[in-house]
């Protein structure tokens, strides 16, 4: 029997969430939910979607749903999930994941005491590029790990667009740091272990006129530093009000480096003392993995395979992201806000 899905949200869940649900054999969706009025029935009518609810609560307590896929905005992350995991559904929490480390920690607890698979969507790790990286360093490919850096540079929050306003309002859920970087912070977690320390600066320079109703700018620039507890560091370099894009991740090693484009669209191997990195392709079975897809659409189908064996065989594989990572993550980001306001190093068992 498929599992039954929800889907709340219809900006970036209408995008990811829905198409992957509709085309993934172990899932059926037979409901979506947005607030907008109007706006899920002619959607799940264009779709040919069962069921669609304007009130979140009430997709929630139907009883033909199994799993809850939260896409919406950050703000009501919690409430999704705590109403959810009453109503002994599972859930799967888009990215920004909590207000606060404080909603995760009780979230968490929530699902394991009521056995229910509960994951946050850092998906990034199986795009196959990624798996590969992975791999390889699970390997010592490139001999004892040193530095990452990271860096994001966009012109998304310069232009003030209704569709995405709640990114600019930091009391919403906005900002560069939660919606973005989180899934950097992610990736070196699953890299290079705990982190001990960060430094880290954050700022808003984006000038954008926002209604009444935002009256506190999110970040949208910021520069961090994560001293790892096994020795390393990662730098973390973003901005989203520059007019140049770019996207990369840079993994330096004593034996040598792997250079990465964008969110692992590519891979290259600069050996130490070479001149010239070398491309670097998944084996064909990571691509078989994700239906022949390198994108976030393949990431999203491995990390879907992952979810519905857990939800059926009641064993989470290790590479799932739960809420316990998500948890860490929201950790990361309390200590990295923390020391941004507070001018100073923090160590992460302040947020323990």
């Amino acid at each position: 029997m498929p599992i039954r899905v929800g889907v709340i949200g219809l900006e970036y869940g209408a995008q990811v969430h829905v198409p992957a649900y509709k085309e993934h054999p172990k899932y059926e969706l037979v409901a979506v939910c947005s607030h907008t009025p109007g706006k899920a029935e002619a959607f799940a009518r264009e779709q040919s979607i069962p069921h669609w609810y304007t009130d979140a609560m009430h997709m929630i307590a139907a009883p033909d749903v199994d799993l809850i896929s939260i896409a919406s905005p950050p703000v009501t992350h919690a409430r999704y999930s705590a109403a959810a995991l009453a109503r002994h559904r599972h859930v799967m929490c888009e990215v920004a994941f909590m207000p606060t480390a404080a909603d995760a920690r009780v979230l968490m607890n929530m699902a394991a005491e009521a056995k229910l698979t509960a994951v946050a969507a850092f998906i990034l790790h199986y795009k196959p590029h990624l798996r590969l990286v992975s791999d390889l360093l699970a390997r010592g490919f490139i001999g004892q790990l040193r530095l990452m850096r990271f860096e994001y540079f966009s012109n998304f929050l310069a232009l003030a667009e209704d569709g995405q306003r709640w990114m600019w309002d930091a009391d919403n859920g906005g900002g560069i740091l939660a919606n973005y970087v989180a899934h950097a912070l992610d990736l070196g977690r699953r890299w290079f272990g705990p982190v001990a320390e960060v430094d880290a600066t954050l700022a808003t320079l984006s000038k954008v006129e926002l209604p009444p109703t935002v009256p506190h700018l999110a970040d949208d620039t910021g520069n961090i530093t994560l001293h790892f507890e096994s020795g390393p560091l990662a730098v973390f370099t973003h901005s989203a009000v520059t007019a140049t894009p770019r996207t990369s991740i840079e993994l330096h090693g004593s034996d040598g480096s792997l250079l990465i484009d964008g969110f692992g669209d590519q891979v290259a191997l600069l050996p130490m003392g070479a001149d010239t990195p070398e491309a670097m392709y998944p084996p064909i079975e990571y691509l078989e993995a994700t239906r022949g897809q390198s994108g976030l659409a393949g990431a999203f189908n491995l990390f879907l395979d992952e979810l519905a064996a857990a939800i059926t065989e009641g064993q989470t594989p290790p590479t799932l992201p739960t809420f316990q990572d998500g948890l860490e993550v929201m950790r990361l980001l309390e200590a990295i806000r923390r020391s941004a306001r507070e001018k100073r190093r923090v160590g992460l068992e302040l947020t323990a």
